[in-house]
């Protein structure tokens, strides 16, 4: 006849020997599980130790594919200047730093360097003529060229806010870091002009909006008053608004401190 064996353990030793020990295996099992999968299985999967990766080659790379390149790996690109370049085309990457083959460590979240080019500095000045003055601008910008001041002067013949003349003219060859002055149609010259309304105004604001009306400077009487401040127009000898002949003088009297 079969007989059955039964191990009786206390109780007590079972909730304060047993257990607590069964529990602190089982932890012990659980780390050593999870670092033998980080250590020796996941590098095999990923195939990256740590976040170490080796910096890819990117120079003569267009910018936004440089940059996906980087960031597939964990990296960061990082444009620290732009430079003029005859042998890489514009837009992309010249120089990089750390150079290719070297190994980064992406926890560091440390970015490659890189200059991109601006194409060839020397370029030629394209032709604007009989467009306006914004298409004009946006043309240079598209060539890369700097755009300096605009200067605008009367013509019968261009019509309003078109370029008449372009300084260095169109077809040089120069510098795309020098500036190109427009010279702007202001459309043909005024018979009349409208006197603007410059009581109140300190006295130089005032020269500056007559003169910028088409009209002169005329006589300047000080004049003593408490009511406005030393330096202001008080009064002017042709009404505002009023429609006069081009370049016709406006008088003033200026506020002025008592003698």
């Amino acid at each position: 006849m079969k007989k059955n064996y039964t191990i009786s353990v206390p109780v007590k030793t079972f909730w304060s020997i047993i257990l607590p020990l069964a529990i602190v295996v089982a932890a012990i099992g659980t780390i050593a599980g999870v670092l033998i999968v980080d250590r020796l299985v996941m590098p095999g999967i990923v195939s990256v130790d740590k976040g170490i990766v080796k910096v890819p080659e990117i120079r003569n790379l267009e910018y936004e594919h440089a940059r996906q390149k980087l960031f597939d790996i964990g990296l960061r690109m990082q444009v620290t200047s732009k430079d003029f370049s005859t042998e890489v085309a514009e837009g992309c990457v010249i120089m990089q730093q750390p150079e290719a083959g070297v190994t980064m460590d992406t926890k560091e979240r440390r970015g490659v360097q890189v200059a991109l080019s601006k194409g060839p500095e020397v370029r030629t000045v394209p032709d604007l003529g009989k467009i306006t003055e914004h298409h004009a601008k946006r043309e240079l910008r598209k060539h890369g060229f700097s755009i300096g001041n605009s200067v605008g002067i009367f013509s019968s013949v261009t019509p309003k806010d078109h370029v008449i003349a372009i300084s260095p003219e169109s077809g040089s060859e120069i510098s795309r870091e020098t500036p190109i002055q427009l010279t702007v149609s202001r459309g043909e010259r005024p018979t009349h002009a409208v006197v603007p309304n410059v009581i109140g105004e300190m006295l130089s604001t005032a020269k500056a909006q007559i003169l910028e009306s088409g009209l002169k400077v005329g006589r300047i009487e000080p004049k003593y008053t408490t009511v406005s401040r030393p330096g202001r127009v008080i009064s002017q000898s042709i009404s505002p608004g009023n429609s006069v002949p081009f370049e016709r003088a406006v008088n003033m009297i200026v506020a002025t401190r008592k003698k």
